[in-house]
């Protein structure tokens, strides 16, 4: 089997590829031109790597024509919430050029492929209507979550009119090792990583802290995505999520935890968001009973992974 990822060397592409190839598959990908590829360097050898920039119309039908691929997973496109208000222009148009380019050029090799949307896209929900089901309707209230909304009335539009074999994934926030900037919980942990080595002053800058995510971690959340598209009939959507609503302030108690130094904690205005999210947690029964996926590593684990990987970055 042939597996396309676009945005294979992006944090939660990576961790795909190795899935993929654990489980049997010859794995390519594409890549921005010149971004890094550092986070394939564990299995470099065995990807193949291919220049493409999404939104340039064409080039990712010439990708597939080359590769062939028995089924694509698109993660590929622009992923922090926080810098999306500032950033709109440039979200909008990796996020939805990139998309319609790809379905289009799925369009003369229709083969079964999965979009990763997000749990942003439901917006403020009533914490007595959480875990968020996906009877919800969408209320999107950032940028980044507006891209991912109209990504999925894309994917709607290629299932009913082209009757593509699309499956819709709203992933709620997943961290682990590899994570860029700009989210929680590499943010926190970069700073305790420079804090330790005596890089900058013992002091951890945070944003707001009240707000509570539904945390999984990525290499559970890819094993969700290979389910998925392994099982899922064509246009369905279906949330993948923890069910357990986690807030900032206790991810920042266990990266102290970890921390082999007493650290001040500090509220930075420039990192609270404009408009924020008090609570997003997510109900993904649907898709424990279609695949039996439930997440296996645990949070305590996570910290410590994504606390390690940062050591070793700064």
């Amino acid at each position: 089997m042939k597996v396309l990822i676009t945005g294979i060397a992006g944090f939660a592409g990576s961790h795909l590829a190795e899935l993929a190839l654990r489980e049997g598959a010859e794995v390519a990908g594409v890549v921005l031109p010149g971004t890094s590829a550092e986070n394939l360097t564990g299995v470099r050898s065995r990807v193949v790597t291919l220049p493409c920039d999404l939104t340039e119309p064409g080039t990712i039908a010439r990708v597939l024509a080359e590769v062939e691929p028995d089924r694509v997973f698109h993660l590929a496109g622009a992923s922090v919430v926080g810098t999306s208000w500032a950033r709109r222009a440039e979200v909008l148009r990796a996020n939805l050029d990139g998309t319609f380019q790809l379905l289009e050029g799925l369009r003369a090799r229709p083969v079964p492929t999965l979009l990763v949307s997000s749990g942003e896209v439901y917006g403020r929900v009533p914490e007595t209507a959480q875990p968020i089901p996906e009877s919800q309707p969408m209320g999107p209230i950032s940028p980044y979550a507006l891209s991912k909304a109209c990504l999925e009335l894309y994917a709607g539009y290629y299932v009913r009119a082209d009757r593509l074999p699309l499956v819709v994934v709203r992933a709620f926030n997943h961290v682990g090792p590899r994570q860029g900037p700009g989210f929680v919980w590499s943010d926190v942990a970069r700073q305790v990583a420079a804090i330790e080595k005596r890089l900058v002053p013992p002091v951890l800058e945070v944003g707001t802290t009240t707000t509570r995510r539904d945390f999984t971690d990525v290499r559970d959340m890819v094993r969700a995505y290979w389910l998925l598209l392994e099982r899922a009939v064509p246009g369905e959507l279906l949330n993948a999520a923890s069910g357990r609503a986690v807030s900032i302030q206790d991810v920042i108690r266990g990266f102290l935890g970890l921390a082999k130094c007493p650290i001040e904690v500090r509220t930075a205005p420039e990192r609270v968001r404009p408009l924020d999210i008090p609570l997003l947690l997510g109900d993904a029964g649907r898709l424990r009973g279609l695949t039996g996926w439930r997440p296996a590593i645990p949070l305590e684990q996570s910290l410590e992974d994504v606390l390690d990987d940062w050591r070793g970055r700064v």
